[in-house]
């Protein structure tokens, strides 16, 4: 596949989970960012999203698998949810920030079981979120390799 149709349908790949309300315009806003001289901007920081969100998500589940829920430091919890809404948001990720919003809330009221709950929502979006960002880069970086080709021809 050519370089111009892979980037056709990476749009409409975009533009279908735009649709589907996964990601919103603030991919396009990173996706903008991105220019010749750093031609793997998108894929570096969604291979950086998509790490540093597993791990946010280990320690969640970490915090709020204690035995006994007056145990659970819920202002941590809040942090790491606030955190991984942010970096989500970053990647247009409109459907996990709105799930790392909910948990911020649950634990901003020390409401456990509702912590457990909705961390599941958020791990169940962020599932969705990575196969999708692993998707678009792939494609990025198979325009990238074509782009370099043609460059070198």
């Amino acid at each position: 596949m050519s370089g111009k149709e892979l980037g056709q349908e990476l749009k409409e790949l975009v533009s279908s989970l735009q649709d589907q309300g996964i990601l919103d315009e603030l991919f396009d806003q990173m996706k903008a960012v991105q220019n010749e001289q750093n031609p793997c901007f998108v894929a570096n920081l969604i291979t950086t999203f998509l790490g540093d969100a597993e791990n946010i998500i280990a320690q969640l589940s970490t915090y709020l698998s204690a035995q006994d829920p007056d145990e659970v430091n819920y202002p941590q919890v809040a942090t790491l949810a606030l955190t991984l809404k942010g970096s989500s948001s970053s990647v247009g990720g409109c459907r996990m920030a709105l799930a790392c919003s909910q948990l911020r809330d649950a634990s901003d009221v020390n409401d456990h079981e509702e912590c457990i709950i909705v961390l599941d929502l958020v791990n169940q979006e962020f599932l969705v979120l990575r196969e999708n960002l692993n998707h678009i880069v792939q494609m990025e970086r198979a325009i990238h390799e074509n782009e370099v080709k043609r460059r070198n021809m």
